[in-house]
C-alpha cells in the first residue's frame, strides 16, 4: 500500500508540468501583444512640440480676438506681442570649405498691426528668399551662441525692412534653430 501512495504524487507531477508548458507560451504571446500595442500608441502620438504649437496658436487667436474687450480698451498691454506671422522650416547648407554644415530654423515676425500682417502674408516668397540668402552666406561659427543669434536677428530685420518698408515688422523671434 505504501507503493501506491508514492506513485500517486508522481503521476500528478507530469500533469502539472504539462499545464505549465501551455501557460508560458501564452504569457509570452500576451506580453508581445502588449508591447506591440504600446509601441503603436507611442508612434502614432503626435510630437510634443506640435501640441505646444497648436496651444500657442489657439492662445494667440484668443488674445487677438478677445483681449481688447477683456482689458477694457486697447487690447495691448505692456510687454504684449503684436500680431505675428510664422515662417517654418528653413533648412540650408551653410558656407563652409571643409565640412558640410546645415542649419534648420523657424521664425516669427512681430508686426505693427493687422494691416501689416496682410502685407507680410502677401510677401511670403521674397521674405523666405531673403532669410535663405542670409543663412547660406554664413558659417556655423558666425551663427553660434547668443551673439550669433542677436546679429542674425538684427541683420534679418534690416533685410526684411527693405522687402516690407514702413516699419511694419517690429521684431524677429527665432523659434527653432539647429546647426548640424
Amino acid at each position: 500500500m505504501a507503493d501506491t501512495d508514492e506513485s500517486a504524487p508522481a503521476a500528478e507531477a507530469p500533469a502539472k508540468s504539462g499545464g505549465m508548458n501551455k501557460v508560458l507560451p501564452l504569457i509570452l504571446i500576451i506580453n508581445t501583444a502588449l508591447t506591440v500595442g504600446v509601441l503603436i500608441f507611442v508612434m502614432k502620438k503626435p510630437a510634443g512640440h506640435a501640441e505646444v504649437a497648436e496651444a500657442k496658436d489657439k492662445e494667440h487667436e484668443k488674445s487677438e480676438h478677445g483681449a481688447a474687450e477683456e482689458k477694457g480698451g486697447h487690447g495691448k498691454d505692456e510687454g504684449a506681442v503684436g500680431p505675428t506671422v510664422r515662417f517654418d522650416n528653413f533648412t540650408v547648407q551653410l558656407k563652409s570649405t571643409d565640412v558640410e554644415r546645415y542649419a534648420h530654423m523657424s521664425l516669427e515676425l512681430e508686426l505693427a498691426d493687422e494691416a501689416a500682417k496682410a502685407i507680410v502674408e502677401k510677401r511670403t516668397a521674397p521674405i523666405r528668399d531673403a532669410v535663405l540668402g542670409y543663412l547660406t552666406d554664413r558659417t556655423a561659427e558666425e551663427l553660434r551662441g547668443s551673439d550669433g543669434l542677436r546679429d542674425m536677428k538684427t541683420a534679418l530685420l534690416k533685410r526684411l525692412e527693405e522687402i516690407v518698408p514702413g516699419k511694419r515688422i517690429s521684431n524677429v523671434f527665432i523659434t527653432d534653430f539647429i546647426i548640424q
